[in-house]
């Protein structure tokens, strides 16, 4: 890709616009960047880009500062209702995320593009530890928090690059392909983005669309919306599930087995250092990336027995006179509600804190789980009524929280022995808390100052 002497506009300036600003500075670039927040830090970012020449637009967008331009570049995050990619569109000129340009430029092609609206990031760490321990040259980026770009100089011919992709990253592709696509599962959420499930759907399913029958395609057999997309893909294809199936990896007895490449068992899930149904389905993707790499199965058992679970994703934080304390602050949708809420074989002993931001979908689903499982439900955050209305059926007692300590404060009270206080929000944080981590950090803190 030929860039010397072109406008390219990069569309804010949060991570992935710094990082893409930085790259294309050694490339000739005539570099624009527009950011309509004015903070703080978006200040200092932008002072520190004009002195080595890169004009910069707080604030605000203005088609005026896209004028002449001949590639745009929009971070994640940015809307599609936004000006500038309205404006590129209605101008013909062409608008690549920040993963096609690094595929462009990246000199190795092994890439593991990981995605799924649950896991994307355990999935992508366990596959990045059990890389390590195989030996082979490697860097983890993408979605789980640096770019692609950024880690450009450290690829040689021979890396294998292991990438989260949101759906989001995929909007604007147009040459990206990854030599093994990994799609966990489908189930709804952005719905606040995309006008319908469909258009959320077509959004992950960019991630085959350049494959060729050379690649592969690994997929969640359980998962419908999966199985309606393997049939479009030209690649190879390997699935698997928590049942039984005639050719992948799978759940038997408790144990994870393949007749695909490999046949025969790899570990009993007693062995694993995971807990809980959603990380048995991100240790059978793992798996099937590993067999496809052909990676020792022995190696395989002995990543899953020794990896650290991730900050956030059903982590114990504390127990006390039998009452223990669950941080699942990165379930941000139902169905990740519902993973968390099956990873529990106690009845009646859960008590959930749940609430954020709206992402545009009904809680209506957990009904029969919160019925069996959810001694009691504590609301906050903006959706609380909504999630109340939700479950009104389920006879659930329900309380409504202002803020995090009252939630913290009010299950304790309520908990007895062997009762598990879960903080599982099936909702995004923004309304109260600057990310996940935030509020899952803010939970274990009040925890703490509450023991």
């Amino acid at each position: 890709m030929e860039l010397k002497g072109k406008k390219v506009v990069i569309v804010g300036l949060a991570k992935t616009g710094w990082d893409v600003a930085n790259f294309l500075l050694e490339k000739g670039v005539d570099i624009y960047v527009t950011e309509e927040k004015k903070d703080f830090e978006v200040i200092e970012k932008a002072e520190k880009l004009k002195k080595i020449g890169i004009k910069v637009e707080l604030g605000f967008h203005s088609e005026k500062f896209l004028e002449k331009a001949d590639i745009v570049i929009p971070s994640p995050g940015v809307s599609p209702e936004s000006l500038p990619i309205k404006w590129a569109i209605g101008k013909k000129v062409p608008l690549i995320s920040e993963i096609e340009l690094s595929y462009l430029f990246s000199p190795s092609k092994k890439i593991i593009a990981i995605t799924g609206t649950n896991g994307k990031t355990t999935t992508t760490s366990l596959c990045g530890f059990l890389f390590k321990n195989a030996c082979l040259p490697y860097v983890i980026c993408g979605n789980i928090g640096n770019t692609f770009i950024g880690e450009i100089k450290k690829i040689k011919n021979n890396t294998w690059i292991i990438l989260e992709v949101s759906s989001f990253q995929l909007e604007y592709i147009d040459k990206f392909k990854p030599y093994i696509g990994v799609l966990l599962n489908i189930t709804p959420d952005h719905l606040d983005r995309y006008p319908s499930m469909e258009e959320y759907i077509n959004a992950k399913f960019n991630l085959f669309k350049n494959q060729t029958e050379k690649d592969w395609a690994v997929l969640n057999y359980k998962d419908f919306y999966c199985r309606e997309i393997a049939s479009k893909i030209k690649g190879e294809k390997c699935f698997f599930s928590i049942n039984k199936i005639n050719r992948g990896v799978f759940l038997k007895n408790q144990k994870i087995v393949s007749d695909f490449k490999f046949k025969g068992e790899i570990i009993s899930i007693e062995e694993s250092s995971l807990f809980g149904l959603g990380n048995i389905y991100n240790m059978l993707a793992v798996t099937s990336i590993g067999l496809i790499c052909d990676i020792n199965p022995e190696i395989i058992r002995e990543t899953f027995k020794t990896f650290k679970t991730l900050p956030h994703r059903l982590e114990k934080v504390y127990k006390k006179n039998g009452i223990v304390f669950i941080n699942d602050s990165k379930a941000t949708n139902v169905d990740a509600v519902k993973k968390a809420l099956e990873s529990f074989p106690q009845i009646g002993k859960i008590i959930l804190i749940m609430g954020g931001k709206d992402k545009g979908f009904s809680f209506k689903e957990l009904s029969n789980l919160v019925r069996k499982k959810v001694k009691n439900l504590i609301l906050l955050g903006e959706t609380k009524e909504k999630i109340a209305k939700d479950l009104k059926k389920t006879e659930v007692n329900i309380d409504f929280v202002d803020n995090m300590k009252q939630a913290v404060n009010l299950a304790f009270k309520k908990a007895k022995k062997e009762d598990i206080i879960l903080l599982s929000p099936g909702c995004s944080s923004f309304d109260m808390f600057k990310n996940y981590q935030e509020r899952g950090d803010v939970f274990k803190k009040e925890v703490k100052s509450l023991l």
